[in-house]
């Protein structure tokens, strides 16, 4: 198979694959549903699916320790489990952090903006203004 050299930095718009930015197109979707077939042929097994649902039980605990971020006076967690796949953006304080069961402030539900909204919203991080109050 000769490799494909393009694009170029002199013709940058000459891209043999430029057909896949078409993500709805029917011959996109045709691609995917094939490298899809081909890759659950190569890797499908019932060894694939165990390591799966052993991982999920492991993602899903209720008692997994949050990974948290310091914001200001605040703590930060993006939560994700089986009810919440896309995830809760949500806060607490040091204080509450630090009991049994914290008390978190949901900030932002992914799973039901998608729903609302009707997008497959994934989470990408948070930015904020550099030296801009916060509140806690």
């Amino acid at each position: 198979m000769a490799i494909d050299a393009r694009p170029t930095l002199a013709a940058p718009d000459d891209d043999p694959h430029l057909w896949l930015e078409e993500i709805e197109g029917a011959r996109a979707l045709a691609w995917v549903d094939e490298q899809n077939e081909r890759t659950l042929a190569r890797f499908a097994s019932t060894r694939f699916a165990a390591d799966r649902d052993t991982l999920a039980a492991i993602y899903d605990r209720p008692d997994n320790i949050p990974f948290v971020g310091r914001r200001g006076g605040a703590l930060y967690n993006l939560w994700k489990d089986a009810n919440n796949p896309r995830g809760l953006w949500r806060r607490t304080s040091l204080e509450s952090f630090l009991t049994e069961e914290p008390a978190w402030e949901i900030l932002l539900d992914l799973d039901a903006l998608a729903a609302q909204e009707k997008e497959d919203w994934i989470w990408g991080g948070a930015a904020v203004i550099a030296h801009a109050s916060l509140r806690a």
